[in-house]
């Protein structure tokens, strides 16, 4: 009940989100910054509707008896998080500390965890 086709492609998006990521700098130009944080909301929706796919797909026992889609879960709820906290912080409706969006922010590159998972079914096909 699994696609190795939406594997292939949720790693290559991963592979892109790690690239993006990996531009963000100190003193980035302000469009720079906009097209990063556009990024994120494209990676962030993507993997919210993945997790939602497999969520109706497998079932709610059957998806949190997998530690790889609670890993993913996480992920994506810490993400989601770190979205809303960054726009309270730009809209300015309630002081948060930085640190809590810099955390946040180093959490994303956990999305990366999720390339072990792949690397291994892939290791596991190739055996076969």
């Amino acid at each position: 009940c699994t696609s190795h086709y939406l594997d292939l492609v949720i790693t290559f998006i991963i592979c892109i989100n790690v690239i993006t990521m990996s531009l963000e700098h100190y003193s980035q130009p302000q469009s720079l910054e906009t097209a990063l944080k556009y990024c994120n909301y494209f990676f962030t929706s993507t993997f919210v509707i993945e997790a939602s796919l497999k969520l109706v797909a497998f079932g709610f026992r059957r998806f949190f008896k997998d530690r790889w889609n609670q890993l993913d879960l996480a992920i994506v709820l810490l993400s989601v998080m770190g979205i809303t906290l960054e726009e309270i912080e730009i809209n300015a409706s309630l002081p948060i500390n930085p640190t809590i969006i810099r955390i946040m922010r180093v959490l994303r590159i956990a999305r990366v965890l999720k390339l072990l998972k792949m690397a291994t079914g892939m290791r596991a096909l190739l055996d076969t």
